[in-house]
């Protein structure tokens, strides 16, 4: 395919210019009149095709990932020009030369030239399931044949972006434990490789009987001296034998009910997961999905796997013919009060308005618990370095008592 330059009119009249990939002038003619332009000068660009460029070995060895922020943007924007009445192909066109991560720009190419040679967008969108997930097609699909595709794209980029937000939170929370148990294990590290055989020698040059903590730091720092590849050996084996476990079903299964169980993360990976749950199954329920096809889609897209069997539970009770709200009464994981919200929405018929504030009640949850995790974890980590500091102290002093001794002897 070749790059040519364009200029070209629109419906309305107004100058349109770019670079536009093609096997021919009458191949770029006609890609140009199903964007709704019409063509005035043609001719071949000297620089090549922007999206290449942009694409090639360099770009994709160079190029970032594409993340969440990169499709909330590009959800807003396309929600943007299609709101605002501008055909879907051309606003995909605007996109191309808008967006900045090489990667993406490459699939929006690939979604444009699948619309224009005939798919629908949902199908686009389903064609790239790396980048989107099957509930972003989903919605799409329904929003294309409800004729309101810029509130489903809205709608998207608040479920993304509320993610990715809460991601970013429990991460920024977490990243002080994080550093003090690292600094922890470097401190461990250099006490047993250094430290500790330089006051095991001193000790071995005096004949008194070593207490038991004195005792189980030298047997732990021979250990680790004498024996460091094998402690590296048994960490990579647990490490990639614990890996392997987890990517069977069984493993998820024992992973997800575990987390779930922890004291301070458990609620909030918890109220997280349901908070997506209620905003996801909201938002499929008002763009005009079947309730049992959105049950579906919400229980793959959930992470957790103790709460999508919980779901999945919900979604057979409810394909027999029961609402919602019952079948919810039996699952552990979802609160009183949301079951009677979820209960009264189906009553009014208002159950997409219901489940948004469930889904509002369990973010704030998690935002307080967010913004408490690190006055609960401090006392918790405080107590834990003070253990190791109490146990590293006396295992290194208590012996000196006993050599004091022996020297005025």
């Amino acid at each position: 395919m070749k790059a040519y330059q364009y200029k070209a009119r629109d419906r309305e009249g107004a100058l349109v210019t770019g670079t536009l990939e093609a096997d021919n002038v009458r191949s770029l003619e006609s890609s140009l009149d199903r964007m709704g332009l019409i063509p005035i000068k043609i001719s071949a660009s000297k620089f090549g095709s922007t999206v290449s460029g942009a694409t090639g070995k360099g770009g994709w060895l160079f190029a970032k990932k594409i993340t969440t922020q990169d499709i909330v943007l590009f959800s807003r924007q396309l929600a943007t020009l299609f709101g605002a009445g501008v055909p879907l192909t051309r606003a995909l066109f605007t996109l191309e030369k808008q967006m900045s991560n090489p990667k993406f720009v490459a699939v929006i190419t690939a979604l444009r030239e699948d619309v224009e040679e005939g798919s629908t967008f949902a199908a686009a969108i389903a064609n790239q399931k790396e980048v989107f997930p099957e509930i972003y097609s989903n919605m799409i699909e329904a929003g294309e044949a409800g004729g309101m595709l810029d509130e489903v794209l809205d709608r998207l980029a608040s479920i993304f972006e509320k993610s990715a937000e809460n991601a970013a939170k429990v991460k920024s929370a977490t990243l002080y434990p994080k550093i003090v148990i690292g600094a922890i294990v470097i401190a461990i590290i250099v006490l047993m490789n250094f430290v500790v055989p330089r006051f095991a020698k001193m000790y071995a040059s005096f004949d008194v009987a070593l207490p038991l903590p004195t005792r189980m730091l030298m047997a732990m720092s021979d250990l680790f001296v004498g024996y460091w590849y094998f402690a590296v050996i048994i960490v990579f084996s647990v490490y990639f034998g614990l890996k392997s476990y987890l990517k069977t079903e069984k493993g998820k299964a024992a992973r997800d009910a575990f987390i779930l169980r922890l004291p301070i993360f458990g609620p909030l990976i918890q109220r997280s997961t349901l908070s997506r749950f209620a905003r996801v199954l909201g938002s499929m329920y008002r763009s005009g999905l079947p309730i049992l096809q959105s049950l579906d889609i919400v229980s793959r897209a959930v992470d957790n796997n103790s709460i999508k069997k919980e779901i999945k539970m919900i979604e057979a009770d409810v394909r027999e013919g029961k609402n919602i709200a019952e079948p919810m009464t039996k699952c552990k994981h979802f609160d009183t009060m949301v079951v009677q919200m979820v209960a009264v929405g189906e009553e009014t018929g208002n159950l997409d308005e219901m489940l948004d504030k469930v889904a509002d009640y369990y973010d704030k949850e998690v935002d307080n618990t967010i913004r408490n995790l690190t006055t609960i974890l401090e006392p918790v980590l405080l107590a834990f370095i003070f253990g190791i500091v109490l146990f590293m102290a006396l295992a290194i002093f208590l012996p000196m008592w006993d050599i004091l001794r022996v020297v005025r002897q």
